[in-house]
């Protein structure tokens, strides 16, 4: 084996030692158990804040009724910002935020930089 084919040999194998930890860290973190528990408690807080604010329609208490509204807009926003585990868990955001009649996005930029990064993590998966 020729000096040449020696030092290229050393030269890929450093190459190969220093691009795995960089390759590693661009690859998503699999989520834990705790966050798919996290996931199915921010989704049940949702439920009961959405079938509280859906009951409370027909209720002449403006008062209640906004106050039941803003607890399932924070509950949305919680579940928005929280992992979804799956492509599953995805799907359900985006139907929760973007209403199909209109074309339009409810939610906020931190909103949809969170469905951003759920896709980008679930593509890699």
């Amino acid at each position: 084996m020729a000096d040449g084919d020696l030092n290229l040999s050393r030269r890929a194998l450093l190459g190969v030692a220093f691009a795995a930890p960089a390759c590693a860290a661009a690859m998503p973190a699999p989520l834990l158990v705790e966050d798919k528990a996290r996931w199915t408690r921010a989704l049940a807080r949702y439920r009961r804040a959405e079938a509280a604010f859906a009951g409370a329609k027909s209720v002449p208490d403006e008062a209640l009724y906004d106050r039941l509204g803003e607890r399932c807009d924070r509950a949305l926003t919680r579940l928005l910002h929280t992992p979804a585990p799956d492509v599953a868990a995805l799907a359900l955001k985006l139907d929760l935020t973007l209403y199909e009649r209109f074309g339009e996005f409810l939610g906020d930029s931190a909103d949809m930089k969170a469905l951003k990064r759920d896709a980008r993590r679930l593509a890699q998966a």
